[in-house]
């Protein structure tokens, strides 16, 4: 072979030898690049279902602190029963609510209406549930008033702020509104001048009501009706009953670390036992 010949194959060897290197490295950067796609397109999948289940639990706790307002309606006269309506500035804003002397309820058609003789000396107020007001529609309504006026007990009841007629929209169910039911208890006793007097909470009413009876001192008894125990347990131990959805792990999750940053409440600390076990001297009745 000559040595032209011998040159042309020489270079034809290492073209071939130098494309092949260019070909695998192309290849490996395609791979590569994929594979950085991929991993983009999963996180960016990831984040979107994070954000989503953000979205949804936020939503959904804001339902839960912004409940829909029903206003009452049904008076206590509608029963026979004379009534006045009062109004009290409390730290959470405005409360309206109504009072009742003790009384003998008198016949809707009735030609004369008795006024009472000024109130007794016993005064039961009641604390309404998370969603309820002063109506107390969770009893029967206002027919529940009758046979405690009858036994001659004044009445007390109103619309806590963020239902019914009171001022505000937000409401924790009930976990940030000890201070406003104190205000309802100290305005019980200055008007009825009561020697006794009991509180009778209604579901989530239950806790603030166990809380004033444990720290306020003219508070004699307590009437617990379908109590709770554990706000954090009927919460989120129950979540499907207040999701209206199947009980997602994520968003449940997502909802309980929100709720707390929401409500400036700890659900954790709020258990009704902790106040029962501090009433010392004080009558408790439970309700189921």
């Amino acid at each position: 072979m000559s040595s032209r010949a011998k040159k042309k194959n020489r270079n034809e060897m290492g073209a071939s030898q130098e494309i092949r290197p260019q070909t695998s490295c192309g290849k490996h950067a395609k791979t590569k690049k994929i594979f950085r796609i991929s991993a983009l397109v999963t996180a960016g999948l990831i984040l979107l279902v994070l954000l989503a289940g953000l979205v949804v639990s936020w939503a959904l706790v804001r339902t839960w602190i912004y409940p829909e307002k029903n206003g009452w309606t049904q008076a206590p006269t509608e029963v026979g029963l004379r009534y006045e309506t009062f109004e009290l500035n409390t730290v959470n804003g405005k409360v309206y609510g109504w009072i009742l002397a003790a009384q003998q309820p008198v016949d809707q058609d009735a030609e004369e209406w008795p006024i009472p003789e000024g109130y007794s000396d016993k005064t039961l107020v009641f604390a309404p549930n998370y969603d309820g007001n002063r109506e107390l529609l969770d009893l029967g309504g206002v027919d529940y008033f009758v046979d405690f006026c009858r036994e001659g007990y004044n009445v007390v009841t109103f619309d806590w702020t963020g239902s019914g007629f009171s001022e505000g929209e937000k409401n924790a169910f009930l976990l940030d509104k000890t201070a406003e039911l104190r205000a309802v208890v100290d305005y019980a006793l200055t008007e009825t001048e009561a020697d006794f007097l009991a509180l009778q909470g209604i579901g989530f009413g239950c806790y603030p009501a166990a809380q004033v009876t444990a720290e306020h001192g003219k508070v004699d008894a307590l009437i617990l009706d379908s109590c709770y125990d554990d706000f954090s347990d009927v919460l989120f131990g129950r979540f499907e009953n207040w999701a209206g959805a199947m009980d997602l792990a994520p968003i449940r999750a997502t909802a309980e670390w929100l709720f707390p940053l929401m409500t400036d409440v700890d659900p954790e600390t709020c258990s009704v036992s902790q106040w029962v076990s501090r009433m010392q001297g004080k009558s408790l009745f439970f309700i189921r």
